[in-house]
């Protein structure tokens, strides 16, 4: 990819690809609107949780939950961790330096909300990632032999060219049952 490797349009649309500069700090904020706490895991590196409150006041929050106080960490180095459980109705604030050059996602542990979309891919310092690493020639080789373009952006083109790039998963809609629930198929 060259040049265009910190321009997140050449990694096409399905991995919802953030660039970071090598050794930016990045800091993310998940607000979790609804009744089932989200257990998050971020692949590559640890994080520290600096704050967590009320989700924001225009997810419709119910009463019981309107007197939570937002706690700030104030201390020299807040805990580390690579996975957080984001309760119900609440927001966590989390940070990490981008120091480890790669591919990396965050995605919920909960394998229905990552297939429907609960997750992000960032993909760390590629102008480091090109100057400093090589993919083994029998990788390259077995990408070959399937037809896999080894070379190019997402579909394997050129620039922002995207023809070509096959079309991402879909979630089909589940009808409601007389009872108001979605049918699962197994009823």
């Amino acid at each position: 990819m060259g040049e265009q490797a910190m321009d997140p349009r050449v990694y096409g649309v399905q991995p919802h690809a953030n660039v970071l500069r090598h050794m930016e700090v990045v800091e993310i904020t998940i607000h979790n609107p609804n009744t089932m706490p989200h257990p998050l895991h971020l692949h590559g590196h640890t994080f520290q949780i600096i704050e967590y409150g009320l989700a924001k006041a225009d997810f419709p929050i119910p009463d019981r939950f309107k007197d939570i106080q937002t706690i700030r960490y104030t201390g020299s180095v807040p805990a580390k961790r690579d996975t957080m459980s984001i309760p119900t109705f609440h927001y966590i604030k989390f940070r990490f330096r981008a120091d480890n050059p790669g591919v990396w996602l965050l995605h919920c542990h909960l394998d229905v909300h990552m297939a429907m979309g609960m997750a992000m891919t960032f993909v760390e310092a590629p102008d480091v990632l090109q100057r400093t690493q090589q993919v083994p020639s029998s990788m390259l080789d077995m990408c070959r032999s399937q037809g896999i373009p080894t070379e190019g952006n997402a579909a394997g083109n050129w620039g922002l060219d995207m023809s070509g790039l096959p079309a991402p998963p879909t979630v089909v809609p589940r009808e409601p049952s007389s009872t108001g629930r979605a049918l699962t198929g197994n009823e």
